[in-house]
């Protein structure tokens, strides 16, 4: 079998690379990593490992067929959820901004991942579709410790892919 010409895996761990190197410092992430944060195997704890990102391809992705051989434009989409606690008396509605808007620089910063070389394909351009302030990963985590909060962003990667 040849090379790959999907790459969500490959997209998405250059996405959890590209926010751990940059802010988990500066944030204090104790988690970066691909995957649901409804999966996460120690959501019963998950109090003691924010704040986190989790990194998974939602809802879907879409291959187009742009030539008669085997080349394709695939748009992957990746649902980017970021997690905090808060404490007493902090403002948690400008604490949550400014963390996730850190989020969302980063992304529009690096549109072509940091020069993420694909095997057979590349990438064309990133874009940052959407920022949910209220997610419904908002409700789950306050579900698990009131004192948690989430938002998320929506995160697409256009490529082209070859045979």
């Amino acid at each position: 079998m040849g090379a790959p010409r999907l790459h969500e895996t490959l997209i998405a761990e250059k996405i959890v690379e590209l926010i751990d190197q940059a802010l988990a410092g500066p944030m204090n992430l104790k988690v970066v990593a691909i995957g649901a944060l409804e999966l996460y195997p120690a959501l019963e704890t998950l109090s003691d490992n924010v704040p986190a990102v989790f990194v998974k391809p939602a809802p879907s992705t879409q291959l187009e067929r742009i030539t008669t051989g085997q080349t394709y434009r695939v748009l992957y989409n990746f649902r980017i959820v970021f997690v905090k606690a808060f404490g007493p008396n902090e403002e948690i509605v400008r604490s949550k901004t400014v963390d996730t808007q850190k989020i969302a620089e980063l992304l529009i910063d690096h549109v072509d991942l940091a020069g993420l070389d694909l095997p057979n394909g590349q990438v064309l351009f990133s874009t940052l579709k959407t920022i949910e302030w209220e997610p419904p990963e908002d409700n789950l985590v306050a579900a698990l410790n009131a004192d948690m909060v989430a938002s998320a962003l929506v995160f697409t990667v256009e490529t082209t892919s070859r045979k």
